[in-house]
């Protein structure tokens, strides 16, 4: 994979979209999925009540402004909740994380090594001129330049070209089989903008002066750097059922937790996926609006930046995960809002064959903690010469709490750990930088998939891949991720995947935490968006309106 600045289908998880343990009851028109064990009265839903009219005006909180709006450099959940309603691509992710056509009318794979896609007729881009093949073929072709930097690049890494071959037709060509290139145009790789817009607005594009020319429920207004986005809605969407409700929705940027909070039961801010934990008791009680649980593909881990260091023994490794409290994390942190974590791949992410990766999850130990064998494993292991250092951040409150239960856990088996406090704008960038990985072996990060594939989550584990941090190396499990890359049987493809996953397990290259609920509140005004974890890939504002 190329050097791209954030990871693609990681989407780091910010620890403040999930917490509460309050009894939540689902509201008329919600059917809960499931009651999760250990979580008495806590609901996951896919879906909040349908909307029953329109509205003038919705106001939305996120925590960061997009330093972009270019859909190549989108990997940020602040940027991708707002662009997704904005920026379609050929396909998007459904509410129940499934994958249907969106620009693409069709598509085809006539070979192993080629996808075609039929282009929708009568798509207009915002400024009204029509949607072609050269558009389509111009906007992937994006993530092939080396030159642009895509965040993306890396689902592209075996495409050998992208051609329009028809007036609503488009052709790639793959240098060999991939299983997830598809699926990947549910995401920002498959995102389609104007080529004239782009060409003529150079350097501009994407910036509060230069905006974008896209397709989706809403374009984009107003942009007040520092301060919102409005999205307007667009009328001639070319999907008459799924217009949007509101004809605005204002994006504000607020970084205070308390602010958030404040607006939110103030009723100045209609709603957020980002809910500060502290604070769930406050909102779910004032009879403001309701929090909604739903389903997610994300996981928490503490991910092993260096198998040379303090961790390179497995056994080291081991005892520490067998020294932390998960229970204890997961009721103080996330107050009960997530479910123990097993594998880097969470449950959410089985799209397919879930009775194959449901066994092989069965067959998983849920480590818990265990400080008189963490013990024993230290002795045999042998004492680290030098303190195992953690990375944590001040940017999410949670973090600096997980990192201090690691940090006493190692105490109680012997185990010297140090934090070294990251600032929030540095904290992302071990994900590029070799040099911000310099003196770091152990670091706390939510990552999940882009859909619902755990492939894609594997693939990071393979020997030089980009996302490889700690140079973890197994011609065995390469072989495995390599040959289900290529296996279309979905049945074969996941026992493919759970062999490999298998390895990751024991190797314990990430050590899993806790695997969360996607959270979301809106007040009593509005409702009708999807509560699973769809809102960076699928137009989820256009689906707001009013409450019955």
């Amino acid at each position: 994979m190329n050097a791209t600045p954030v990871p693609r289908g990681a989407r780091r998880l910010a620890v403040t979209l999930v917490a509460g343990t309050l009894a939540l009851t689902a509201c008329s028109g919600v059917s809960p999925e499931k009651k999760p064990a250990g979580q008495q009265g806590l609901t996951v839903t896919a879906l909040t009540p349908k909307a029953s009219g329109p509205l003038d005006r919705i106001t939305w909180a996120v925590t960061a402004e997009p330093t972009s709006f270019d859909w190549i450099y989108n990997a940020s959940f602040e940027t991708g909740q707002i662009m997704s309603n904005v920026c379609e691509g050929l396909l998007r992710l459904a509410p129940d994380l499934s994958l249907e056509p969106a620009l693409a009318e069709s598509f085809a794979n006539p070979t192993p090594t080629t996808w075609v896609y039929k282009v929708r007729s009568g798509v207009t881009f915002h400024d009204g001129t029509p949607l072609t093949a050269e558009d389509v073929a111009f906007s992937l072709g994006r993530n092939l330049d080396a030159k642009a930097g895509s965040f993306w690049s890396g689902a592209y890494e075996n495409v050998s070209s992208v051609k329009a071959t028809g007036p609503l037709e488009v052709t790639v060509t793959l240098k060999q089989p991939d299983v997830l290139f598809n699926s990947y145009m549910s995401s920002p790789a498959g995102i389609v903008d104007s080529k004239a817009t782009v060409t003529a607005k150079r350097k501009a594009y994407g910036t509060p002066g230069g905006g974008v020319n896209c397709v989706g429920p809403f374009s984009l207004g107003k942009w007040e750097k520092g301060q919102s986005m409005t999205l307007t809605r667009d009328d001639k969407y070319f999907d008459a059922a799924r217009r949007a409700k509101a004809k605005e929705v204002v994006f504000r940027f607020v970084r205070d937790p308390a602010a958030m909070v404040n607006g939110l039961l103030s009723d100045s801010i209609d709603g957020s996926w980002f809910l500060p934990p502290s604070a769930l008791k406050r909102l779910s009680t004032s009879g403001k609006g309701t929090v909604y649980y739903g389903k997610s593909t994300q996981g928490f881990n503490a991910i092993v930046m260096n198998t040379d260091g303090p961790l390179k023994d497995v056994r080291v490794r081991q005892a520490l995960s067998m020294a932390i409290d998960r229970k204890g994390i997961i009721d103080a942190v996330i107050s009960g809002a997530g479910e123990p974590q097993k594998a880097p791949a969470v449950p959410g992410s089985w799209g397919y064959a879930e009775k194959t990766y449901r066994s092989a999850w069965d067959g998983l130990k849920a480590t818990e903690q265990d400080i008189e064998a963490a013990k024993k494993l230290v002795a045999e292991a042998g004492r680290p010469a030098k303190p195992i250092v953690v990375a944590t951040t001040s940017a999410e409150a949670e973090v600096p709490v997980i990192g201090a239960e690691i940090q006493s856990a190692a105490k109680k088996i012997g185990l010297d750990v140090q934090i070294k406090a990251v600032p929030a704008d540095q904290y992302n960038g071990v994900y590029t930088d070799k040099k911000a990985r310099e003196g770091i072996d152990l670091y706390l990060t939510g990552w999940g998939t882009d859909f619902a594939d755990p492939l894609q989550m594997y693939q990071y584990f393979q020997t030089d891949h980009f996302y490889n941090f700690s140079g973890f190396s197994d011609p065995k499990y390469d072989e495995l991720v390599v040959k289900a890359g290529k296996t279309s049987d979905e049945e074969e493809r996941a026992k493919l995947v759970t062999a490999a996953q298998q390895i990751v397990v024991d190797e314990l290259v990430w050590i899993p935490l806790y695997a969360p609920y996607n959270t979301l509140f809106v007040n009593k005004r509005l409702t009708g968006t999807p509560a699973s974890y769809m809102q960076l890939h699928y137009p989820w504002a256009a689906d707001l309106g009013a409450s019955l």
